[in-house]
């Protein structure tokens, strides 16, 4: 069984391989395919109706089973292993010539070894070199595992008080569990191996760089030790290129999913999430001009404005359609508001790059419906959803975030067209989160969460964006009050690779991505009124960015999905839940690209990895000492990656 601490890489393949049922993506198209050439014609509307009720409760029913599954064991590969085992060859371990280096071994070197000398059992023959001279108090339990094309394809597992014996029994149970002897030179030969020692906290992966050697694992990630500028530079690129894959060719729509494991893209396009797209594309062109990420984007804004409802007998007019279904080739009928703000905060933009009034008339005419979206006390109302026969049916429950888009969006409209309309409309939003900061504080929640840092930077976020709109003292004050409480919230032990830069309570990279980019807000605007300490925000994001770095498909960290070219670059959302959502990558590329031009040059953030003798030595003395001192909402880890209900995400 896995230890209590380590999330072992046999269970996050189980949680991946069981995430594509609950997942929309996974019967979807691939990156780059057209996902509506040859679809069948829109159902009848009461057809149609009856197909989303049951599709709505199958995945529903889904998410529920998937909940309750326990991760896989032993037990998917031990018929192979027992009818494959006498078959596997079981070679003489000798010691290296000169007797190998003992103590001197360090982190680098014993990953590369193990790596090497599993690769020497697998490869078969009568004896193998093992210099691993390393010892403990406890036995030794060795994992070795293979995956291909995302899916694990071998596992064996055992347990010797040396090292060395575990290792290589270990690699012929997983050479047994591929296929036994014939595995040796075709399935496992070109899979990535993957190596535990669970009871002692480590855990590497074969590297694609560096063929043969070993790369660190923790928890499942491969860590970031070292920030610096050429790396994010790299990073920026890659997500670039995952967002133009992530636009399907002929709406010019965006996908919110992609079920990176199975390669696999959702049959819907988001409307917010081709609006935040289209934003990040533009602070791509500002970073180095490109006329194509420019076209890219405004074909972008076709699509969300033909999202946008024309309809002003039933009060509509003004809002946008939530998605885009491919396979009826219809919009399903819902607006929410936070889909309307960050629309507007994309065409404001594309108004002020290339001064065309379409976008401009678009978001004073989705500012319009927002109003109508308000109540008298300044709090939103969340969205209308369409009803049978043609009624809207309004959701009226209180979203922090949803009311801090709704103020951002109408701050930015009155400075966009100078109307004090909206900066009246923006101010009674503003009143009503001033007064729920004073009535709780800063570390808010809403109807559909507890506290949370999420909710909490949305109204940093859009006070500042009020503060910018209006030039109130009082409100700009509580923007940095505010920002310094989260800056407290913050993980920052340097020991601690897995969670450094990870706000307690905030388990995804969406959340991780988007904090960063409000931090960096509030760092610009620090630096651009020539407030002292400044640093402390610019630090905060730092250390976030190397967070969203390890939790970012390269490489050495795409061993878990089936096509790694098309995953480079995505964000993906856990560690348990390995699919990429679109808001991820644009938060973290917006977070790089406002921060990129004030970082200097050499490592930015060193966390530097105990060295090997005291990290075997601490797990055998206390295997239950790492424990010690998890922040309080790691228990909360079950749940990281679980999206709420559809449209309650921290973009929708």
């Amino acid at each position: 069984m896995p230890s209590a601490r380590a999330l072992s890489i046999a269970t996050l393949a189980a949680f991946a391989a069981l995430s594509c049922g609950a997942t929309s993506g996974c019967d979807g198209c691939r990156p780059s395919e057209d996902p509506a050439a040859g679809k069948p014609a829109a159902a009848a509307s009461a057809t149609a109706s009856a197909a989303e009720g049951a599709e709505r409760a199958e995945r529903a029913e889904r998410a529920e089973r998937r909940a309750r599954a326990l991760p896989a064991g032993d037990d998917r590969f031990a018929a192979q292993i027992a009818a494959n085992l006498p078959r596997v060859p079981d070679p003489a371990i000798q010691a290296p010539e000169g007797g190998g280096v003992g103590a001197e071994l360090d982190n680098g070197a014993f990953r590369d070894r193990t790596i090497a000398f599993v690769r020497q059992v697998i490869a078969g023959g009568d004896k193998v070199t093992c210099d691993l001279a390393l010892s403990s108090k406890r036995p030794f339990r060795a994992v070795v595992m293979g995956f291909q094309e995302g899916k694990q394809i071998a596992r064996g597992e055992a347990s010797d008080a040396g090292l060395c014996v575990a290792l290589k029994d270990a690699a012929r149970r997983a050479v047994a569990a591929a296929g036994g002897a014939a595995a040796m030179t075709s399935a496992l030969a070109g899979a990535r191996l993957v190596v535990e020692l669970p009871d002692h906290h480590e855990s590497m992966v074969e590297s694609v760089e560096r063929p043969g050697k070993g790369v660190e694992l923790v928890e499942g990630l491969v860590p970031v030790r070292v920030l610096d500028k050429p790396l994010l530079a790299r990073r920026i690129e890659e997500g670039k290129g995952y967002l133009l894959r992530v636009i399907d060719p002929r709406h010019k729509g965006v996908h919110k999913y992609y079920h990176a494991p199975a390669d696999r893209l959702e049959r819907e396009l988001h409307t917010i999430y081709t609006a935040s797209t289209a934003l990040t594309l533009l602070k791509l062109h500002a970073y180095k001009p490109d006329e194509r990420l420019l076209r890219l984007a405004t074909e972008a804004a076709g699509f969300m404005m033909g999202m946008q409802s024309r309809e002003a007998r039933d009060r509509t007019a003004g809002g946008f359609f939530y998605a885009f279904d491919l396979e009826r080739e219809r919009p399903e009928r819902r607006l929410v508001v936070g889909t309307a703000s960050k629309s507007i905060f994309t065409l404001l933009e594309l108004h002020g790059v290339t001064k065309d009034k379409r976008y401009l008339e678009s978001a004073v005419l989705a500012a319009e419906w927002l109003i109508s979206m308000q109540r008298p006390d300044g709090s939103v109302r969340s969205a209308l959803t369409g009803q049978e026969g043609g009624a809207w049916k309004v959701q009226g429950k209180d979203s922090t975030l949803y009311t801090g888009q709704v103020l951002s969006a109408l701050s930015r409209t009155y400075r966009a067209t100078n109307n004090k309309k909206y900066l009246d409309a923006a101010a009674r939003t503003a009143d009503y989160l001033l007064a729920r900061i004073a009535e709780k504080g800063c570390f808010l929640g809403d109807d559909y969460r507890k506290p949370n840092p999420i909710s909490s930077s949305w109204a940093v976020q859009s006070l500042l964006d009020f503060a910018k709109a209006g030039g109130d003292q009082r409100v700009e004050q509580t923007v940095f009050r505010c920002a310094d409480d989260l800056v407290k919230r913050q993980w920052r032990r340097p020991e601690d690779a897995y969670r450094y830069g990870r706000w307690q309570r905030s388990l995804s990279s969406s959340g991780s991505g988007w904090l960063a980019e409000v931090m960096s807000e509030v760092y610009h605007h620090c630096r651009k009124k020539g407030t002292e300490g400044c640093d402390r925000y610019k630090d905060a994001v730092v250390a976030a960015i190397r967070l969203l770095l390890q939790y970012t498909y390269g490489p050495e960290s795409s061993f878990v999905v089936k096509n790694p070219q098309a995953a480079a670059g995505g964000v993906f959302w856990s560690v348990r839940d390995r699919y990429v959502r679109t808001d991820s990558v644009c938060h973290a590329m917006n977070a790089y690209l406002n921060m990129i031009g004030e970082l200097g040059d050499g490592p930015l953030l060193t966390l530097p990895e105990r060295p090997l003798a005291e990290r075997m030595a601490l797990a055998a003395e206390a295997p239950g000492a790492a424990d010690a001192g998890l922040p309080e909402d790691e228990g909360e880890e079950a749940a990281a990656g679980q999206p709420g209900p559809k449209g309650e995400d921290a973009d929708d």
